[in-house]
């Protein structure tokens, strides 16, 4: 990874964990979500037609658009529903963590690759952190307390966005394997972010609530809007220059912070059993970076 690239990263590793506090700080966490990515959208729409129209828009990058929108809209949805009920410092450490954990899984089980033991051992270290951060030293005694909280529903919901966090990982960088410009992906993404919830927020929940969230948060979500798309430009433009294995586990270094920022901002359970569990999915996601 070339010395720019791993700058860009981090800075969008704490833009990430940033918009990922607000995102659970808030109250209704789908209408929040949903009027970040519609202002996501505002601010990225201008420079990704610009880019397309520079660039040469093709068709091509219609379809890889229309998959990323997909993936995306999925990741929306999982994601706030796992913030519903679950903590920051819990949720942000496992969905994240076990993006690049099911980046080699998902190339064994499609491409019949073959994972060396480092990458085995950078996957047991995402593992064993997972189950830290939910070891509460109350019941030190209770061995088998992490493996009922494992069971729980936003821990669940935390796996599958996850696994979704890899699959629009590697989606994307074949979509700029492609030559589809990042901006103009990025566009995408904050579109199907907000296509997602869309139903959700006309339909499902009252006006009342949407005005009470803008009027309570508005300032949140202005900055939560700015940073989501900034943030994965980012990574998208990293992503043209280095490998997927590398700028995936690196910008996981993020998992930190958010699990800082929920024991000690919000007050969250656990303590620094679920910092000292995110360090261990840090370590393991670096492991799987660089893993031959």
């Amino acid at each position: 990874m070339t010395a720019a690239a791993f700058v860009l990263v981090i800075v969008s590793a704490v833009m990430h964990a940033t918009w990922n506090f607000l995102l659970k700080r808030s109250g209704n966490k789908a209408l929040f979500f949903w009027a970040m990515a519609g202002t996501g959208a505002f601010f990225v729409a201008p420079p990704a037609i610009y880019a397309a129209v520079v660039d040469g828009f093709e068709l091509k990058w219609l379809l890889y658009g229309l998959g990323t929108v997909t993936l995306h809209g999925i990741y929306a949805h999982s994601l706030t529903r796992s913030y519903e009920s679950g903590d920051l410092s819990s949720v942000y450490p496992i969905s994240r963590g076990m993006g690049p954990a099911f980046v080699p899984v998902f190339a064994v089980i499609l491409f019949d690759e073959h994972v060396s033991a480092i990458a085995a051992m950078g996957i047991a270290l995402v593992v064993v952190g997972i189950y830290a951060t939910h070891i509460d030293t109350r019941f030190w005694r209770d061995v088998s307390h992490p493996l009922r909280m494992l069971m729980s529903t936003d821990t669940r919901l935390a796996f599958f966005t996850g696994a979704v966090i890899a699959g629009y990982t590697l989606w994307d960088k074949n979509s700029l394997n492609h030559d589809v410009n990042p901006i103009t992906l990025n566009g995408f993404s904050m579109i199907g972010n907000f296509a997602a919830l869309l139903p959700f927020a006309l339909f499902a929940i009252p006006r009342e609530a949407l005005n009470t969230e803008w009027r309570l948060r508005w300032r949140s979500i202005i900055v939560a809007g700015i940073l989501a798309p900034l943030g994965y430009t980012l990574v998208l433009i990293a992503l043209t220059t280095s490998r997927v294995s590398y700028i995936a586990p690196a910008r996981e270094v993020g998992i930190v912070l958010g699990a800082a920022m929920g024991v000690l901002v919000l007050g969250e359970g656990y303590g620094t059993t679920r910092i000292w569990g995110s360090v261990l999915i840090v370590a393991g996601c670096i492991t799987l970076g660089v893993a031959p």
